[in-house]
C-alpha cells in the first residue's frame, strides 16, 4: 500500500480518525477524564499537530485516504517547527481547558520537547489507524515509509508513545526505548529513538 500526502482540505477528516485512535490512550483518558467531551478535544489536538506537520511537508495519509490511517511527522531538518507555523496551526480550543489538561499536559509536554535527540532527526509526531482497520499493517506502512525517509537522510527517528501496546510494534521498526516519563500521577510516556538509520 502506498503513502501519500495528506491534502490540506483532508486535515478535519485526519483529526476525526487520530481521535478515534486515540480514544482508549492511557494519557489522554488521563488527561481528558470527561468522555463527553474528550472526541472534540482529541480532534482538537491531533488537527494542531497534523496542521503544524502540513505546514512542512510531513501530513501523510496511506491509500484509501485518512479514514484508514495517517501519521503527522517532521521530515529532518525541520524540527523545532518554527514558531510561526505554530501561531499558524493555532485555533481555538473547544472549550475551557480543565486544569489538568494545562498544568499536566503542559509538564509532560515540556519534558517530552527536552528529550528530543540532538541534530536534525525524523520526528514522528503522532501516528493513528482507525480502530476499524487495525490488523491489516497500515501503520507498519506509514512507519516504513517514515523509516525509509530517516534512513535517506541518515538521521534517527524518534517517537513518544503513552500506550504499551504500541512498544512492541516501534521496537520492530528500531526503535528503542531511551527514557520513561512519569510527572503528576500521569500514565508513564516512553520515548523512543532508532539507535541509527533505521532498517529498510
Amino acid at each position: 500500500m502506498s503513502v501519500r500526502p495528506l491534502e490540506r482540505s483532508e486535515l478535519p477528516r485526519a483529526a476525526a480518525t487520530l481521535a478515534l485512535a486515540f480514544e482508549d490512550d492511557p494519557l489522554f483518558r488521563f488527561l481528558l477524564p470527561d468522555a463527553d467531551t474528550r472526541p472534540k478535544w482529541l480532534r482538537w489536538i491531533t488537527q494542531h499537530a497534523l496542521t503544524e506537520s502540513h505546514s512542512v511537508g510531513g501530513a501523510l495519509t496511506v491509500e484509501g485516504g485518512p479514514e484508514l490511517g495517517v501519521v503527522a511527522l517532521t521530515p529532518p531538518g525541520t524540527w523545532p517547527i518554527s514558531l510561526a507555523a505554530q501561531a499558524r496551526a493555532f485555533t481555538w480550543p473547544p472549550g475551557v481547558p480543565s486544569a489538568r489538561l494545562l498544568r499536566v499536559g503542559l509538564a509532560i509536554e515540556s519534558a517530552i520537547l527536552k528529550l528530543h535527540p540532538p541534530g536534525p532527526h525524523l520526528y514522528v509526531y503522532v501516528l493513528g489507524v482507525h480502530p476499524a482497520q487495525k490488523g491489516r499493517g497500515l501503520g507498519g506502512t506509514l512507519l516504513r515509509h517514515a523509516a525509509a525517509l530517516a534512513r535517506e537522510a541518515g538521521v534517527v527517528a524518534h517517537l513518544e508513545t503513552a500506550n504499551p501496546v504500541n512498544l512492541p510494534l516501534y521496537r520492530k521498526f528500531g526503535y528503542e526505548v531511551g527514557h520513561e516519563l512519569s510527572l503528576h500521577g500521569a500514565p508513564p510516556v516512553w520515548t523512543m529513538t532508532t539507535p541509527g538509520p533505521p532498517p529498510g
